[in-house]
């Protein structure tokens, strides 16, 4: 069994290299575009597999775009050192004994793109906006009431929130003017404090324009345009920085990875992320029999699938939280290493026959299991693991069928719960804690949780580490958590990521951070 399983690894690393060669057969001319001057303006090109839906920083993930494209700021900004500091709010906020009343104290010089002031009272307008209009807040914290005076705004919460400021770093909670007409902001992008403007936004090819920002509040913005440009197919992105289509690219691909790095026309900025690759497995269908879900994580061979197919740009995946961090990547159990022998017999034991001949199993009921594994390219290691599990688990008679769809659709599909399987690359630390994206994706009533996995004992840790200040302890309580995860079976983790940026080495001032959404900034300049 072991030998087949190595045979089929062999088969798709054939398949990557081939891909990663097929990658500079003119592809780079789809891109249409060009580095240089455009209007008049010297203009930055970055190319991505990732974009956003719409430029409304309330809807779904989006608010990462508006951040990304340096047109959003918020109170509160997370550092690569999974610190908390201030960014439109000084530093030196505070709280009460019980962390229920927050105290911060906006920067007085700050403006938006407009030229209206940002004052407290701005701020809590923003803040209420997520909150009556957005879906998510309430995920994060409930507020009991905002107060704004001057440059003092007050909030007071419904629980005790230890981490509000870990919290107000996410881009959900952007700082925009709600004072202006919003009713085009999902086009015409939302008046931020950044030291960028949105120019234009195409929803059919998510092509977003920036320019300078005038009236920006900390210090001269060094680039004058800045044109982002979306594709999901991995050879336009690799090949448009070759041709100089591009001049950065957000997240190579590891089959072209190396090409830069042997290229002194190009430098690379990395980092560990706190990303996790994750294999979501809906319950409400055939998934909901325990024994499959162990037989499939068994089958997964994870250090094979990093050394040899993902060619160690990523670190095999244990746990929900990154290896990256602190959170117990060393110390859990997992139950449900790779072990293809032990997953033959659980299926043989629970029933799982192929009584058809057709070379795979059925349930004990007699139905064919066919699971739907839903993923999309936006991020290079998907269509790798996918088949990579596809081909595993077919030698043990599982069949699996892979299904493409654009990163949108993808998450439209995470929520309503439209899949068997699903992969997605998610920043469990991506305000410095992993608490909200926990609960988001798998606690009961997530926004994200339409896999039935609902744990009365991982509800109760997840509501005690809501309220618990004690760092300490909140990890703790946090590794108990994904301990439970593991011990259900809950998702596959296929691998964590290692981040890139590669750019012409006439750019400077991108960046690539362990929170994945601070790409561009004021320093961000051209230097031909």
């Amino acid at each position: 069994m072991k030998v087949r399983v190595k045979k089929m690894i062999a088969v798709l690393m054939c398949a990557a290299m081939c891909c990663g060669l097929l990658s500079g057969c003119g592809a780079a001319v789809k891109a249409k575009t060009s580095a240089g001057t455009a209007d008049g303006k010297k203009t930055l090109v970055i190319g991505s597999g990732q974009s956003a839906g719409t430029l409304d920083p309330i809807k779904a993930y989006n608010g990462w775009y508006p951040i990304r494209y340096g047109i959003c700021q918020t109170l509160t900004k997370m550092n690569d050192d999974y610190s908390i500091s201030g960014w439109l709010a000084n530093d030196g906020y505070s709280s009460n004994d019980d962390n229920t009343v927050w105290t911060f104290t906006v920067k007085d010089k700050v403006t938006f793109s407009n030229g209206n002031k940002l004052d407290a009272e701005a701020v809590k307008k923003s803040l209420e906006n997520v909150f009556e209009n957005g879906e998510r807040g309430v995920e994060y914290f409930t507020p009991v009431s905002m107060e704004a005076d001057g440059q003092k705004l007050v909030i007071t919460t419904e629980k005790p929130e230890p981490i509000l400021p870990n919290k107000l770093a996410d881009p959900l909670f952007s700082i925009i003017d709600t004072s202006v007409d919003n009713s085009k902001i999902a086009d015409n992008g939302p008046i931020g404090t950044g030291p960028f403007v949105c120019e234009s936004f195409d929803s059919a090819t998510k092509k977003c324009v920036v320019v300078k920002n005038k009236n920006y509040w900390n210090g001269e913005v060094k680039t004058e345009r800045i044109e982002f440009i979306y594709s999901e197919d991995q050879s336009i992105i690799s090949m448009g920085l070759q041709s100089g289509d591009f001049d950065a690219v957000y997240n190579v691909s590891m089959n072209d990875i190396d090409t830069f790095e042997k290229n002194s026309d190009f430098k690379i900025k990395t980092n560990p992320s706190g990303r996790t690759t994750i294999g979501f497995m809906n319950q409400n269908g055939l998934l909901g029999d325990k024994v499959l879900r162990e037989a499939i994580l068994q089958m997964q061979d994870k250090d094979s699938y990093c050394k040899n197919l993902l060619k160690n740009q990523y670190v095999p995946g244990k746990t929900l939280i990154t290896s990256a961090s602190d959170y117990g990547y060393d110390t859990l159990t997992d139950p449900n290493a790779y072990n293809p022998e032990n997953a033959k017999k659980l299926l043989d034991d629970a029933g799982y026959a192929d009584t058809d001949g057709d070379g795979f199993r059925e349930t004990p009921a007699g139905e064919p299991v066919n699971l739907r594994f839903v993923y999309y390219t936006g991020r290079p290691e998907q269509q790798i693991v996918v088949e990579a599990a596809q081909a595993a688990l077919a030698t043990v008679g599982i069949k699996v069928t892979p299904n493409v769809h654009d990163t949108q659709t993808v998450m439209d599909m995470q929520k309503s719960g439209d899949y068997d399987l699903l992969c997605m690359s998610i920043n469990i630390m991506n305000c410095a804690d992993p608490e909200n994206q926990i609960n988001t994706y798998f606690k009961a009533g997530g926004t994200y949780n339409a896999t039935g996995y609902d744990s009365k004992e991982f509800n109760s840790l997840m509501d005690q580490i809501h309220v618990t200040a004690d760092p300490n302890q909140r990890k703790d309580l946090t590794k108990q958590a994904e301990q439970i995860l593991l011990n259900d079976a809950a998702a596959i983790y296929f691998c964590y990521p290692i981040m890139n940026f590669v750019m012409k080495n006439h750019v400077d001032g991108i960046n690539s951070t362990p929170a994945d959404f601070y790409w561009v900034d004021e320093n961000t300049s051209i230097n031909n």
